[in-house]
C-alpha cells in the first residue's frame, strides 16, 4: 500500500491513493500468480515450441501488454480517483512482487523490478 501511495503518474497530477487501490492491487498480484500457474499446468498437456526460458518471458510480456494504454492526463487523473491504480503501476506492482519473473528477466538484487521487500500474499 505505502508504495502506491508514492507513485506519481505522468507529470505531476498526484500520486496513486494505495489505500483506495489495495483490493485492486491485491487482485492484480493474485491475478498475475494464479495465471502462470495455469500456463505452467497448460504447459504439461501442451508443450510449448519455446524453450522455458522464452516462454516465461512471452508470458510476462503479455500480461503487460494486456494493459497496454496511452492516456491523457485528463485520464490519468481520473484514475487517481479510482480503485485501480493506472495500468503502468498495476503491471509493474504485479511483476514486483514475482521471483519468477525477476528470475526469467534476471533482474539484479534491489532493482527496480525486483525489490528486495515484496508482498507475498500466497504461496
Amino acid at each position: 500500500m505505502e508504495v502506491f501511495s508514492e507513485v506519481t503518474p505522468g507529470k505531476s497530477l498526484g500520486k496513486v491513493n494505495g489505500k483506495l487501490t489495495l483490493g485492486e492491487t491485491i487482485a492484480d498480484n493474485g491475478g498475475l500468480k494464479s495465471s502462470y500457474r495455469a500456463y505452467k499446468e497448460l504447459l504439461k498437456t501442451k508443450p510449448s515450441k519455446y524453450t522455458e526460458d522464452t516462454g516465461d518471458k512471452m508470458f510476462f510480456v503479455s500480461f503487460a501488454h494486456s494493459w497496454c494504454s496511452k492516456g491523457t492526463d485528463a485520464r490519468l487523473q481520473a484514475q487517481l480517483l479510482n480503485v485501480h491504480p493506472p495500468n503502468k503501476y498495476r503491471v509493474n506492482g504485479a511483476v514486483q512482487n514475482s521471483d519468477t519473473f525477476a528470475r526469467t528477466f534476471k533482474c539484479a538484487p534491489n532493482a527496480p523490478m525486483n525489490p528486495a521487500k515484496k508482498c507475498y500474499l500466497w504461496e
